[in-house]
């Protein structure tokens, strides 16, 4: 039985990560051309341009693939025109990949294929940080003031290692400052550090909301209550050890809309990369980004409206 002949686009970033992309980007287009797909290649060349190629995007493919890090997928999603109609899959070439590893996106690019030919279609929650789209997180306070000097540098293709300096800066310069934060009707909450996430683990790395889902219908709220910078960096290292539910400083809600405000401008990242400061207005709107899925799919609790693509 002859298979249907589907038309891919590849929006590829080739600084993403550790500079892989474009290997992988060559290997996934044999495997498709072999296969007697029509395949065509957008490699970007400078931030938002990923974003400007999704803006022209038509329904002329049958999937998007996003090669590069969490940070590409965020521009695409930013780019895609409403209803969103396409689905995407994300081949992540990134530092912490987290969209695919979420969804259990295979690396090897036959496996990847068998993915865009026999995946499941499923639709995963969107965020709106006042108008600017995510699907990951969105925080703010001292991880977003290490995007801030990370959006700055000159890229090295060191993965994680890139982070270290702006770590080390934000660690000797940076100290906590209060915001208030409102979830849905509820009181206000005076903190030192929010994280709004949809996914179970931070930067790849971290675990704050074990049970954060990229289809739950709402958010994990991640409220850090600290004074002092040094117990901050003991919750990354009791997220990074699985054991952040002992850290009495840290509380977890959940909710739909979240109030951001602060007498002072607080840096705020979304999907890990900087995007600007307090005060923003977080919400959710349920199951409306197209995703291609692996039949077994990791990190997701429920898939109620996945069909076969």
């Amino acid at each position: 039985m002859d298979r249907p002949r589907r038309n891919i686009l590849i929006i590829a970033n080739p600084i993403a990560g550790t500079g892989q992309t474009v290997q992988r980007v060559n290997a996934l287009e044999a495997v498709l051309l072999s296969r007697n797909h029509h395949v065509e290649i957008y490699l970007t060349e400078k931030p938002g341009d990923a974003r400007h190629q999704a803006e022209g995007l038509e329904d002329r493919f049958h999937c998007v693939v996003v090669a590069g890090g969490d940070g590409t997928v965020n521009e695409v999603i930013n780019g895609l025109r409403e209803p969103f109609t396409t689905p995407l899959i994300h081949m992540g070439t990134g530092t912490a990949n987290q969209l695919a590893a979420h969804l259990g996106i295979p690396r090897n690019p036959k496996l990847l294929v068998s993915v865009i030919e026999n995946g499941l279609l499923a639709k995963i929650d969107l965020g709106l940080v006042n108008n600017h789209r995510f699907i990951l997180q969105t925080s703010a306070g001292f991880d977003a003031s290490v995007t801030k000097i990370f959006a700055n540098r000159p890229r090295a293709r060191l993965g994680y290692l890139e982070y270290a300096v702006p770590i080390f800066r934000s660690l000797t310069k940076n100290s906590l400052q209060d915001m208030e934060v409102r979830i849905d009707d509820g009181p206000t909450t005076m903190v030192r550090g929010i994280m709004v996430t949809k996914v179970s683990r931070y930067g790849g790395l971290f675990v704050f909301c074990p049970t954060a889902s990229l289809n739950s219908g709402s958010f994990e709220i991640c409220l850090f209550k600290e004074r002092l910078l040094s117990a901050h960096v003991c919750s990354y290292l009791a997220a990074l050890f699985r054991i952040s539910r002992l850290v009495p400083w840290m509380k977890v809600e959940r909710g739909t809309r979240v109030r951001i405000q602060s007498d002072h401008p607080i840096p705020v990242q979304v999907d890990g990369t900087y995007s600007g400061t307090t005060p923003v207005d977080v919400r959710l709107i349920p199951a409306v980004i197209p995703v291609l899925v692996p039949d077994r799919v990791c990190g997701l609790q429920t898939f109620g409206t996945a069909k076969r693509e």
